[in-house]
């Protein structure tokens, strides 16, 4: 009985990942057309969500496959949240493609198709099955079963409609800071870290997501009860939270926090502004919060600033986290546009500059920390899985950054900015981090294997496009970096020696 539930969430993780390749809605058929080609579908990729559910699907797979390999009362917890994530962003795919904005796209009706309904099965399963634990008898009681209620109540307003703008409707989740928030909702209802942060961090993300819209958009009824939700699990934690007066932090943790808070306070201020030229007070301004990168970059510097402000824990990757940070407020940057053309003028905004501010002191403090170990001439074998991790971020980088040209974009574009790519990035600069630290365990063989699995779904994504020059390089980095881990592992690479079948040296 203990690996039907992990049997069950894999399966139901199985069927979610394959719904993500089927329409979710479809229009009529034009009269007199000859196969489903000529009716027009909306898969669950054009959804903003839908590569936020290919990531947890993926998890949650790979969680219970653990899980039913070597079961434990960790896994089971940590199954329970992946669940949880997996079924709620199933559901968030079909509310996003359901919005109004697609009707009025295709001008006619639009109804659930195949894909909808497979990836309802699996959501279905999903949840059921991570709800069906023994919950724990407080989430039903006092300020326990309030604080459920209302992140739950956030939860279910991010799949109500929050912006219109000329008939369109758009859902909370479509939002990149709302995805954020939507995770830290769903570790509160899972009872995962601290109640008072998560609520915290919940809110901003939220307010962020909620943010000032330029004109001609207007909020619609689920921001309003979304950002209430939000504040309202700020106001339940907050007396009830046991905040311990912390010793000093140092000096470097201070600064560290503050450029990181300037960074995030950035992202609310004008990054981009379009303006007609001679006029006076008729810009439209965008804050960092409407690009991927941004919520990403936001996510990275709360976690830097929590783990410096949690003197029990180790092993924190503050340079893994300053990395990306850079990267993607670099990313950010290389999303804004300097010109002037016809009747508009766009420039940057004084937030991009206090952006990139913040961002290039908190990299610097970092880095300034760093202490190098002295090289080893027994350690030139690592160099090879530290050029394949640069070698991976590049590929899947520079096509973001668009500073190739058009043949060698196209070449190397193993998938759009999306959260799957984001992801897969992550774990990269986190691989790295491990090489580098010279660690030898079961991660350096797990990471890549991760990698492959995310640039699968890319490739398979676009497979009728075929696989291009990134896609089959990153699939064979990815292999290279399992096999080296596996080597380093076992008996690191120093000790490596080549068969002598394979000898060619000696032919």
């Amino acid at each position: 009985m203990m690996r039907v539930r992990p049997a069950l969430l894999l399966a139901g993780a199985l069927v979610l990942l394959s719904s993500l390749y089927l329409p979710w809605q479809q229009s009529p058929c034009p009269a007199g057309s000859v196969g489903p080609s000529a009716c027009r579908t909306v898969d669950a990729w054009s959804s903003q969500v839908g590569s936020a559910l290919a990531v947890f699907a993926l998890l949650l797979g790979a969680v219970a496959t653990a899980a039913l390999v070597q079961p434990g009362s960790q896994r089971d917890r940590l199954l329970e949240l992946c669940g949880l994530l997996a079924g709620y962003f199933g559901l968030a795919v079909g509310a996003e493609t359901r919005s109004v904005r697609y009707e009025q796209l295709y001008a006619d009706h639009v109804h659930y198709a195949s894909g909808a309904y497979v990836g309802g099965a699996g959501v279905i399963v999903v949840l059921l099955t991570a709800a069906a634990r023994r919950w724990d008898r407080r989430c039903f009681v006092g300020a326990r079963a309030i604080t459920c209620a209302l992140a739950a109540g956030l939860l279910v307003s991010l799949l109500l409609p929050w912006e219109r703008f000329l008939g369109f409707t758009l859902v909370g989740v479509f939002a990149p800071p709302a995805v954020a928030a939507a995770v830290l909702a769903i570790c509160l209802v899972a009872g995962r870290g601290n109640r008072l942060a998560l609520a915290a961090a919940a809110a901003l993300f939220t307010g962020a997501a909620f943010g000032p819209l330029p004109r001609g958009e207007q909020h619609a009824y689920g921001a309003w009860v979304g950002l209430g939700f939000a504040l309202g699990l700020v106001a339940v934690g907050l007396p009830r939270s046991r905040i311990a007066r912390p010793a000093r932090p140092p000096v470097f943790a201070l600064a560290v926090d503050a450029a990181a808070a300037l960074l995030i306070v950035s992202l609310f201020l004008p990054w981009q502004r379009q303006c007609e030229p001679g006029s006076r007070g008729a810009c439209i301004s965008t804050d960092g919060w409407t690009m991927l990168p941004g919520s990403v970059a936001a996510v990275l510097a709360l976690a830097l600033a929590f783990f410096l402000l949690a003197p029990r824990r180790r092993g924190t990757p503050l340079v893994e986290l300053s990395a990306g940070i850079g990267l993607f407020v670099t990313t950010l940057g290389f999303e804004l546009v300097e010109q002037t053309s016809g009747d508009e003028r766009l420039s940057f905004g004084y937030g991009s500059t206090l952006g990139f501010a913040a961002g290039a002191v908190l990299l610097v403090l970092v880095l300034a920390r760093v202490r190098p170990s002295a090289f080893d001439r027994n350690d030139v074998a690592r160099l090879l899985p530290v050029a394949a991790c640069v070698a991976y971020a590049a590929i899947v980088v520079l096509p973001w950054w668009g500073v190739l040209s058009f043949d060698a974009q196209r070449a190397l574009l193993l998938g759009p900015l999306s959260w799957l790519t984001v992801v897969g990035v992550l774990v990269d600069i986190r691989l790295l981090g491990l090489w580098v630290r010279r660690v030898s365990d079961v991660r350096l063989v797990l990471l890549p294997l991760a990698l492959l699995a995310l640039a699968a779904l890319d490739l398979i994504r676009f497979r009728d496009l075929g696989i291009e020059w990134g896609g089959g390089i990153v699939v064979g980095l990815c292999l290279l970096l399992a096999f080296l881990g596996r080597v380093e592992q076992q008996g690191g690479l120093r000790n490596f020696h080549v068969p002598e079948i394979f000898r060619v040296d000696r032919l």
